[in-house]
């Protein structure tokens, strides 16, 4: 099934505008990292490079939320759980 598209009207800051169009503008430090990040062609038009920088947004969010949880899933280690690691850890030095 095709996924469907829904525009939305974001505004914009004039210094988040002059931003994106640096972005678009070849030769320029936003540019040439925005097409290292995700690809020359993002820079076609207005609405492309938008769209590449919510996709990149996105997935840094993504990523970020991986990142909480694997933080959280440490903290919540126990003396039990540190124990069991360790006692698997011997076995398989002990089998190798």
């Amino acid at each position: 099934m095709a996924e469907s598209t829904i525009r939305k009207t974001v505004p914009l800051t004039s210094d988040e505008a002059s931003l994106i169009e640096q972005a678009r503008t070849a030769g320029t430090p936003y540019h040439t990292a925005l097409t290292q990040l995700v690809g020359a062609d993002v820079t076609r038009s207005e609405a492309a490079t938008l769209r590449a920088l919510v996709t990149y947004g996105l997935e840094a969010l993504g990523e970020q939320v991986a990142l909480d949880g694997y933080a959280q899933l440490a903290a919540s280690r126990d003396a039990e759980d540190e124990a069991y690691a360790a006692t698997m850890r011997r076995r398989n030095r002990d089998r190798g």
